[in-house]
C-alpha cells in the first residue's frame, strides 16, 4: 500500500506525463502557419493594386461597366484600407517572425529585423527610381518595422498605451508640422545634409505613409497576433475570430457611412460648406488641416483617429474572418488555396513586380500619348486583370516548388533570420 507521500508522488508523475503529452501536441500547433494571415496579405496586395490601377475609371463614360463598378467598389471599401491592412499585417508578421527565432538572444533578433527593415527600405528606394505613378510604400514600411520592433519585448498593455497615444495625437502633430512647413519657403538647392534631414522628416512625418501613423498600425498588429496565438493555444480561436470580424465589420461600415454622408452633406455635421471635394475625399498621410473637424473626419490616408479606427476595423474584419474560416476549422482548398496562400506569403516579391509592371505600362502609355496614338479607356482594367493573373501564376509556381518568394528568401539570407531559425528550431 502506498503511503500518503507515495500517492502524491504518483499523482505528480501522472500530471507531469500528461502535461508533457499536451506540450507535444500543442507545440506543432503553435508552430503551424496561419493560412488566414497569408490570404489576408494576398487580398491586401490585390486591394492596393486595384487602388493603383483602377483609379478614374468610374468617371470615364467610355470605360467598360465592369471596370467602372470595380472602381466604385474600390473607392467605397478599399481606399486606404488595403494599405493600412498591409501595415497591420506587418505587425502580425513581426510577432510570427520572432516566434520562429525563439531561443536566440533578443539583441540578435532585433538586429536581424533592423537589417530586414533597411533592406526593404532600400528595395523601395530602388523602385521609386522607376518614376512609377505609384507612391511606393516600402521605404516607410521598412522604417516603421524597425521602430515597431522595439515593442516586441514589451507587455501588451504598454504597447496598447503607446498605440493609443499615436492614434489620438499623431495626426494633430503631423498636421501641425505640415502647416508650419507650408509657411517656410522651399529651398530649391538644398545641401546634402539638408536632403538627408528632409528625407528623414518625410519618412517619419510628412510622407504619404509616415512612420508616426504606420508604427501605430504595426503596434496594433502585434497585439492582434498575440491575441490570435493565445486564442489558438487556449482553443478559443473560433470564438475570438468571430467577435473580431463581426465587431470590425460593424465599426468599418458605420465609419464608412459617416464619411460618405459627411463628404456629400457636410452641413448635416456642421462642417463648412463650399469645401473642395478633395478635402473630404482623402489626404496624403495627414489631415488636410489643423481644425478639429479635419482631425475627426475619416478621410482616406489622413491618419486621423477616425480614419485609423475605420481602417483598423477593416483589417480586423478581414483577418478575423479569414483566420476563422481557414485556421479555426478544417477547410479543404486544395492546390488553388495553396497557390493563393503562397502568393500572399510573398508580398515583397508580388508588390515589387506590381510596381515594375505598372511603371512599364505607364511609360508606354505616356509615349503613346506623345506620339498621338489612341489608348483604350479599358487599359487600366486589363492591366489590373493581367497583373492579378500573374500574381496567381507566381503563387502557383511557388506552391509547386514549395519555395518562398525570391525577395523573401533574399531577405532571410541578408538579415540572417534563416540561419537563426535553423540553429534554434
Amino acid at each position: 500500500m502506498l503511503t500518503r507521500r507515495g500517492r502524491k508522488y504518483r499523482d505528480f508523475r501522472a500530471r507531469h506525463r500528461q502535461n508533457d503529452g499536451m506540450r507535444d501536441i500543442a507545440a506543432p500547433q503553435e508552430r503551424r502557419r496561419f493560412v488566414g494571415i497569408d490570404l489576408a496579405r494576398f487580398i491586401a496586395i490585390v486591394g492596393m493594386m486595384s487602388a493603383h490601377l483602377l483609379s478614374g475609371l468610374a468617371a470615364d463614360p467610355n470605360a467598360m461597366l465592369v471596370g467602372r463598378l470595380l472602381n466604385v467598389a474600390e473607392i467605397l471599401f478599399v481606399a486606404s484600407t488595403a494599405a493600412t491592412t498591409f501595415a497591420v499585417l506587418g505587425g502580425v508578421s513581426l510577432v510570427l517572425l520572432t516566434r520562429s527565432m525563439r531561443g536566440a538572444p533578443a539583441w540578435r533578433i532585433y538586429i536581424s529585423i533592423c537589417i530586414r527593415g533597411v533592406a526593404i527600405a532600400l528595395i523601395g528606394w530602388g523602385l521609386m527610381q522607376l518614376n512609377s505613378p505609384i507612391s511606393v510604400v516600402l521605404p516607410y514600411f521598412g522604417i516603421a518595422m524597425i521602430i515597431a520592433a522595439t515593442a516586441l519585448w514589451l507587455p501588451s498593455w504598454v504597447i496598447g498605451a503607446i498605440a493609443a497615444v499615436l492614434w489620438v495625437f499623431g495626426a494633430a502633430v503631423n498636421a501641425r508640422v505640415r502647416a508650419g512647413l507650408a509657411a517656410i519657403p522651399v529651398d530649391t538647392t538644398p545641401s546634402i545634409p539638408e536632403q538627408i534631414a528632409r528625407s528623414a522628416r518625410d519618412l517619419l512625418l510628412t510622407g504619404h505613409y509616415p512612420a508616426i501613423t504606420w508604427v501605430a498600425y504595426m503596434l496594433t498588429g502585434i497585439l492582434l497576433a498575440r491575441l490570435l496565438l493565445r486564442a489558438r493555444r487556449d482553443g478559443t480561436l473560433r470564438r475570438v475570430t468571430l467577435w473580431l470580424w463581426v465587431a470590425g465589420l460593424a465599426v468599418f461600415l458605420f465609419l464608412t457611412a459617416i464619411g460618405r454622408v459627411a463628404r456629400y452633406r457636410p452641413a448635416w455635421f456642421g462642417l463648412p460648406t463650399g469645401l473642395d471635394d478633395q478635402v473630404l475625399a482623402g489626404a496624403r498621410g495627414a489631415p488636410p488641416g489643423t481644425d478639429l473637424w479635419m482631425l475627426l473626419m475619416p478621410s482616406a490616408h489622413s491618419g486621423s483617429p477616425a480614419d485609423m479606427l475605420r481602417t483598423v476595423a477593416g483589417a480586423c474584419f478581414l483577418i478575423g474572418l479569414l483566420v476563422m474560416l481557414f485556421d479555426a476549422g478544417r477547410p479543404r482548398g486544395g492546390f488553388v488555396l495553396e497557390a493563393i496562400r503562397c502568393a500572399g506569403a510573398a508580398p515583397l516579391t508580388i508588390y515589387s513586380a506590381h510596381v515594375i509592371a505598372t511603371a512599364a505600362v505607364s511609360h508606354w502609355r505616356t509615349q503613346q500619348f506623345i506620339e498621338g496614338h489612341p489608348v483604350s479607356p479599358d487599359l487600366p482594367l486589363w492591366n489590373f486583370v493581367i497583373q492579378v493573373a500573374c500574381v496567381l501564376a507566381i503563387g502557383a509556381v511557388l506552391a509547386m516548388l514549395r519555395r518562398r518568394g525570391p525577395l523573401e528568401a533574399l531577405l532571410g539570407l541578408v538579415s540572417g533570420s534563416s540561419r537563426i531559425k535553423r540553429r534554434t528550431g
